[in-house]
């Protein structure tokens, strides 16, 4: 039976009061990130599509979601992402925020238009296995 690799724990926010409201999410599997708007033809028509594997990553990331959040918060929210990817895979980091934000509007907050802050990196694992997304929010300090 094949050993699984214990994963590092959030680090503590310190300026995250006791007693508000925080959500942790992680997305297992390969980050995806945001790709441009398609132009499609069909006939004399011609339509705008989001591409079905970022669909399918921002469908992803609201399951996970919805599991650990009981409702949308209310007000101004700020975010913290950890975006884990094997050495070697690249990717801006804004294209990959704006995946998660997409497919979490209207589960983790009301719209995206609530974040006031985010604080993101790309970290390095050395396996497929290991690469995932690790998010955490909380209600912004008033």
């Amino acid at each position: 039976m094949a050993r699984t690799k214990r994963l590092e724990p959030h680090p503590r926010r310190l300026d995250v009061r006791e007693g508000e409201a925080m959500i942790r999410i992680t997305i297992p599997g390969r980050p995806v990130p945001k790709a441009r708007p398609r132009l499609g033809v069909r006939g004399r028509t011609a339509y705008i599509y989001t591409p079905e594997n970022t669909r399918a990553y921002e469908q992803l990331v609201g399951m996970c979601a919805r599991a650990a959040t009981p409702a949308p918060l209310q007000g101004p929210v700020e975010m913290q992402a950890f975006v884990y990817l094997r050495h070697g895979r690249r990717g801006d980091l804004d294209n990959y925020l704006k995946c998660l934000c997409d497919g979490l509007n209207g589960i983790a907050w009301r719209d995206d238009s609530q974040v006031v802050r985010i604080e993101a990196e790309i970290r390095r694992c050395k396996k497929a296995n290991d690469q995932r997304v690790e998010i955490e929010i909380w209600e912004a300090s008033k």
